[in-house]
């Protein structure tokens, strides 16, 4: 769907932005007049106007909060989170710019979490030689162990995003205990200690569970894991190695990244894997000069997988697939699709559920319910509910 750019890229995150609306994260006014002072592909207008739009909104948050009203500056914390995440955006990992903003989006975050009648406890999570930052939420009167979503993101989200994206408020209304983290590759620890990302995330979340097992306040035999955007490869494969994951959700499928990427095209794509390397790289740069989507995938594909090029990154993909491994996932899973997903093709939503071995669920969402994009951000109280009805029947019914 088009809410404001004929561009993709710019009006795929406008779209992000304003779904963030359905949970307290956005306003369509704030978002759409900041849309409209930007030009269509001026990446430096995209970061100008919208830390433009978060300054203002944190400004009116830190008056209402002087003023005694919480939870007027509780929503306007969380709104300048998503503005600020949104101005972040498209700036180039080695940006000054990009530190600074990312911090303006945690710290304005965490002051609206601190409004909350019941805050989240931030919680580091020991792996190797460093920790995983996270956000545990405990739903209200919540007594004993219950069972728990752990939510965690893919490409580009960051752990804050997916309060929204994930739809923390409905899981905490139905009495799950929710966990929100980061892993290499995403948030804190690409941004702070540059770790890139793995392939082998079974090494990434058995650390995750072995502290949410210890809780008292989880259930361990009902722990569901929701994997956002490429999470839908990260929590799969998680799931392949791990049998204490009691539910998977794919939201949405990412199972094969280099198939996704290749799929259009599969006789190039393979021509592309023996040209040389130069080649391969000056292709990309002549692309990216003439897109803003191919400039910013090929961009952060260097920052979050540790790449040097276009070349170094398709050998990279590769590794992230569960093609011959997604028969070990005997767990229930939710597969999640869109019929107008530009990022991973519909296709490939039935080649991974072919190869489940467990209960699996398939649900596409279409354009005329206005969920057929990427992670369905047109519509995330459909998704969220479709998620959390799954959850209720495989992990507490």
């Amino acid at each position: 769907m088009r809410v404001h750019f004929d561009g993709q890229a710019f009006d795929y995150q406008t779209l992000r932005a304003l779904a963030y609306t359905t949970f307290g994260g956005t306003e369509p006014g704030e978002v759409l007049v900041t849309a409209d002072r930007i030009d269509d592909g001026d990446t430096e207008a995209w970061h100008t106007e919208w830390r433009r739009t978060a300054e203002g909104v944190e400004r009116a948050a830190d008056d209402a909060h002087e003023a005694g009203n919480d939870r007027t500056a509780r929503f306007g914390y969380l709104r300048a989170h998503t503005y600020y995440r949104t101005a972040e955006f498209f700036l180039d990992s080695d940006d000054p710019r990009r530190p600074q903003t990312y911090e303006a989006s945690r710290r304005a975050f965490r002051a609206g979490m601190a409004l909350l009648d019941a805050p989240p406890e931030q919680v580091e999570i020991s792996y190797e030689e460093t920790t995983l930052p996270g956000y545990l939420f405990a739903p209200p009167d919540a007594d004993g162990p219950r069972p728990t979503v752990v939510c965690l993101g893919g490409f580009d989200s960051l752990a804050e995003e997916l309060y929204f994206l994930c739809g923390v408020p409905e899981a905490l209304a139905r009495g799950y205990t929710v966990l929100l983290f980061e892993g290499p590759g995403q948030g804190a620890p690409l941004r702070k200690e540059g770790l890139a990302a793995r392939a082998d995330w079974e090494h990434v979340v058995g650390p995750v569970l072995d502290y949410l097992t210890e809780r008292p306040d989880v259930d361990p035999g009902a722990i569901g894991l929701v994997g956002v955007s490429f999470g839908g490869y990260y929590a799969p494969r998680a799931a392949a190695f791990d049998d204490r994951i009691a539910a998977c959700v794919a939201f949405d499928h990412m199972h094969d990244l280099w198939g996704a990427s290749a799929y259009e095209n599969p006789r190039l794509a393979r021509l592309m894997l023996h040209l040389p390397d130069a080649l391969v790289n000056g292709l990309a740069t002549l692309a990216s000069q003439f897109s803003v989507e191919s400039r910013w995938l090929m961009q952060n594909s260097r920052w979050v997988f540790g790449v040097d090029g276009a070349a170094d990154l398709q050998r990279r993909l590769r590794e992230f697939s569960l093609a011959g491994l997604a028969h070990r996932i005997g767990c229930p899973t939710l597969v999640l699709a869109g019929e107008d997903d530009h990022f991973v093709p519909l296709g490939l939503a039935q080649a991974f559920v072919d190869e489940l071995a467990g209960p699996t669920t398939l649900r596409v969402f279409t354009t005329e319910e206005g969920a057929g994009e990427h992670c369905q951000v047109g519509n995330l109280r459909l998704a969220t509910g479709v998620i959390y009805d799954w959850l209720d029947e495989t992990l507490v019914a």
